[in-house]
């Protein structure tokens, strides 16, 4: 029984089906030994285990020398990359070195050749002397250098405007118009005011808001000409001429400080005088019709002189004649009581001088009155009645004569400035 079992199972052994033999690619792709033929029957079996770790360590070190050399490559690349930007520093430096040493010497060179400063204008006569600030005192640079860019549109925002184009020599320093625009368009609500023998106020534009003539050129270059100071004053530092004749005046470069300082030295020497009546005062006794003298008393007789002050025909003060106090309420302008917020204030004006008067129409603050002889009618029927109108303003009734001779006393008081045309422009 057990001998047949045992054949039976040795027969169906040998009767299974072979396995197929493994490919040598795959075999090689699994990493095992690709046969070289028949393995004698004593060699030993390779050891796979083996053949793995060889692997590895190949590949480590494939990888390890991969590494190094893309290092090696990064560094050699961040070398070259430094060192062209080291170079290219090296050569920008150079070039602002080359530039700096360029703009000097040109700055040298146009400091020796500037021309010396004309002499500030004297005072005229029957004038006070000028109060002068601690912290900008008048020399003859500065006026000089004022002077031009008072004449300068390249002080404006957009190169459209200067001071000048709303303060003319020919019109006593005014613009001729009722009010003037602005850069960019903006409207201006009040007309613009002569600029000779401002030097003697204490507070600026028609409401005094403005306290020195430093603040008051600032706000008009910033606000009329709607400049960027530090922007404006780098480009005047191009100007080599311009820029020499700052260090000259302040020892430094322009600035969005020194321009209006030197706005401001120019008008303080931009005075008016020497006029027929005062001439007259002198001792010329021809110097002024008789007509003109008739006027004088008229003048004093009318009370005039309460605000309009010899010598320069202004008390500089701030008073209410009713101008404008005819518009409806919104459209009135409330004058000196924007600045101070107090309502006593409320359609107060500075008194404008009276000198050059025959060239600075039209009258008032908002330019409302064309021709003297309309302004004259309008101050002797006492201005418009308001709860605010000055008490100093009475009417006053004049025969035809005196009328007429009042207004010849007054263009008596045109005399001539102390700066009466454009300069040449660096």
């Amino acid at each position: 029984m057990r001998i047949a079992l045992a054949a039976t199972l040795l027969a169906a052994a040998c009767s299974q089906t072979q396995p197929k033999p493994v490919p040598d690619a795959t075999r090689e792709a699994a990493g095992q030994p690709v046969d070289a033929g028949e393995r004698a029957a004593n060699e030993p079996a390779p050891d796979a285990g083996q053949d793995v770790a060889g692997g590895i360590k190949q590949g480590a070190s494939e990888a390890a020398g991969n590494v190094a050399a893309g290092a090696k490559e990064a560094a050699q690349n961040v070398a070259q990359g430094a060192s062209e930007a080291g170079r290219a520093v090296a050569d920008a430096g150079a070039k602002a070195a080359s530039a700096a040493d360029t703009a000097a010497a040109d700055l040298a060179e146009a400091l020796q050749k500037l021309p010396p400063a004309p002499p500030i204008p004297d005072t005229p006569i029957f004038l006070p002397a000028v109060e002068e600030p601690p912290d900008n005192p008048t020399t003859p640079e500065k006026v000089w250098l004022g002077y031009q860019l008072f004449f300068d549109k390249r002080l404006a925002k957009d190169g459209s405007m200067s001071c000048e184009s709303c303060h003319h020599p020919d019109l006593a320093w005014t613009s001729g118009n009722p009010t003037d625009p602005k850069v960019g368009g903006g409207a201006n609500k009040r007309n613009a005011p002569t600029m000779e023998n401002v030097a003697y106020y204490h507070s600026f534009y028609w409401d005094g808001r403005a306290p020195t003539m430093e603040a008051v050129a600032a706000a008009a270059w910033k606000g009329q000409l709607a400049a960027d100071p530090d922007a404006v004053a780098a480009k005047l530092n191009a100007i080599v001429a311009y820029r020499a004749q700052f260090q000259r005046a302040f020892k430094e470069d322009a600035t969005g400080k020194n321009v209006p300082m030197a706005l401001a030295a120019f008008l303080r020497a931009l005075k008016t005088g020497n006029a027929p009546w005062d001439k007259f005062e002198q001792g010329e006794g021809d110097a002024v019709s008789m007509e003109a003298r008739r006027g004088y008393r008229v003048f004093q007789k009318a009370r005039c002189t309460l605000c309009h002050v010899p010598p320069l025909y202004t008390d500089a003060e701030f008073h209410n004649v009713g101008v404008g106090y005819d518009k409806p309420e919104a459209e009135r302008d409330h004058g000196r009581m924007d600045a101070t917020k107090d309502p006593k204030d409320d359609g107060k004006f500075k008194t404008p001088t009276l000198r050059d008067i025959a060239k600075t129409a039209p009258y008032f603050h908002d330019g409302s009155v064309s021709s003297l002889s309309d302004a004259v009618d309008f101050m002797l029927k006492g201005g418009i009645k308001n709860p605010n109108r000055d008490e100093k303003l009475k009417p006053n009734r004049l025969s035809a004569r005196d009328r007429k001779a009042l207004q010849a006393f007054l263009e008596s008081l045109t005399g001539t400035p102390t700066y009466t045309k454009a300069p040449e422009l660096p």
